[in-house]
């Protein structure tokens, strides 16, 4: 028997990829249909052409190959006991996660390209700045022992101020029962060594 999150997370896979074939044909459909309409009205060109053209196949093919690589590593299965597996959480961080932002990316890039113009493609630049700022996260603990007066431990933080009267380092509670044991509270007991 699977548990909760199991079958959350397999309920959250089969949802993510019966869209992802939805919405690639949805959005490359809609593109093609803008673009002939923007090459009958306008005189426009009706493909891409160049480096756009290159980048709009490099991404029309990287989201193929993303897309069934999520179906492989993604379809929740039965064993022969009935038991759910997963194999991967389709909502995971890391390299999932880059693998999305590069469909995403396409996508918004395919259709604002023919809804705008192939200037739009200059935000599949955005792709490679967002894997360098989580490989830069992940390498700066690393470079702080190469590098330390770059990536290293800052300067240390100056300490709470002392409470009135009392001793660095003391909490008020600390301070309240010192200040009883002062005046000779019987409610305080003190260890004497």
């Amino acid at each position: 028997m699977a548990n909760a999150s199991t079958k959350r997370i397999a309920a959250a896979n089969e949802r993510l990829l019966k869209a992802l074939p939805k919405n690639f044909y949805m959005i490359n459909v809609l593109a093609v249909l803008v673009r002939i309409m923007k090459w009958k009205v306008y005189g426009r060109q009706l493909l891409p052409g160049g480096f756009v053209g290159f980048l709009h196949g490099l991404g029309f093919v990287a989201s193929i190959f993303i897309w069934r690589w999520f179906v492989e590593i993604g379809t929740p299965t039965r064993n022969a006991k009935g038991d759910l597996r997963v194999p991967q959480d389709l909502g995971a961080g890391g390299v999932i996660e880059v693998a999305w932002d590069v469909i995403y990316i396409t996508w918004i890039c395919t259709l604002g390209g023919a809804l705008l113009g192939n200037w739009v493609w200059w935000l599949s630049a955005l792709v490679p700045c967002f894997v360098g700022s989580k490989l830069f996260g992940v390498a700066k603990p690393f470079l702080g022992m190469f590098l330390p007066g770059l990536f290293g431990p800052k300067a240390p933080k100056e300490e709470a101020p002392v409470a009135a009267g009392g001793q660095p380092g003391e909490s008020r509670k600390q301070a309240k029962l010192r200040a009883r044991a002062e005046k000779g509270d019987r409610r305080v007991q003190s260890v004497r060594r």
